[in-house]
């Protein structure tokens, strides 16, 4: 009984996504899953889902990196300016390094000097965002035409099956993948046990990086270039996909890729579906907000039950 009970809690997203569907089905009168409209629904769902790749790591463990929209801009803007002045071939090899370089130095600073993740990416945010807005103030950049293949969904869903597939057996199936998830759950004893935690933490801080800056190239190939509001609360979407996916604010072995999956395709459908119903700006974030609010406080019940059903069952036991 114990084990239906949890299984049943790990079946929420999908209800909740379910329902989803079908009410916009209905009050759109099924226009939102025309085919035209499905593409605009995966277009918008790439760049989220690539970021959410490399917070979840950072996610896991109970960390947050919020600089990632501002970042997202950076490697636009450095990638496509290499891009047009030494070869197209250079975009994402500049864009990913910019990635590294930020997701090292987050890391540094959150393992090594013990500031808090919050606070270490909201000034990497605020600090980033002040360069790409100095950067684009006397430079107006435009994506090389011949970059411009890219956006089509031929190349974009083999790259994000396969981002999703490497991504899936790292966080699965690797010691790495166990070590975010288990310091999560305990840093402390994953320390007694001799692991090197700021090495880890360094680690997923980096795929963080690299993976907005790889959700950049996209956004940026997609837009056709580089303006100062790109990246504009990106990060607080990502964040919304893996919250109202189920995944936990406090990480740990509750972190699972299909909830961030899933999530996506939720705040995705959200936007998308509002929109279509003629919903406002206004209306449409203070849904969302709602729904965010309410998938926390869903997860912090389930998570709740679950351990107390697991405490329970283990008592029996004995």
């Amino acid at each position: 009984m114990t084990r239906r009970k949890i299984q049943l809690s790990a079946f929420v997203p999908f209800f909740i996504l379910v329902f989803m569907i079908i009410c916009f089905y209905i009050a759109t009168q099924g226009r939102i899953y025309s085919s035209q409209n499905i593409m605009n629904l995966f277009n918008q769902s790439v760049a989220i889902l690539l970021g959410g790749l490399g917070m979840m790591m950072v996610a896991a463990m109970g960390a947050t990196d919020i600089s990632q929209g501002s970042l997202l801009a950076l490697a636009s803007f450095l990638g496509c300016s290499v891009a047009v002045k030494f070869g197209s071939v250079w975009m994402f090899p500049a864009a990913i390094i910019i990635g590294i370089i930020s997701g090292l130095l987050l890391g540094e600073i959150n393992a090594r000097l013990k500031v808090s993740s919050f606070m270490v990416s909201l000034a990497m945010l605020i600090a980033i965002r002040a360069l790409v807005n100095w950067l684009l103030a006397s430079n107006v950049i435009m994506v090389p035409a011949n970059m411009l293949f890219l956006d089509s969904i031929k190349v974009k869903l083999p790259v994000v099956i396969l981002l999703v597939l490497v991504t899936g057996y790292i966080f699965n199936y690797t010691r790495f993948g166990s070590y975010v998830k288990a310091i999560g759950e305990n840093e402390n004893a994953v320390k007694m046990t001799g692991i090197d935690v700021k090495r880890i933490k360094i680690a997923a801080f980096i795929m963080s990086g690299i993976m907005a800056s790889v959700a950049g190239v996209f956004t940026l190939i997609r837009v056709g270039g580089v303006n100062n509001t790109m990246g504009s609360g990106f990060e607080m979407k990502v964040m919304m996909a893996m919250f109202i996916g189920g995944i936990p604010v406090s990480g740990g072995t509750g972190t699972k890729l299909y909830k961030l999956i899933i999530g996506t395709f939720m705040i995705v459908l959200l936007e998308n579906g509002l929109v279509m119903c003629g919903a406002t700006g206004s209306i449409t974030q203070g849904i969302r907000g709602l729904m965010l609010l309410a998938a926390v406080y869903l997860t912090m019940v389930l998570t709740n039950k679950a351990d107390f059903l697991n405490k329970k069952a283990v008592a029996s036991a004995n």
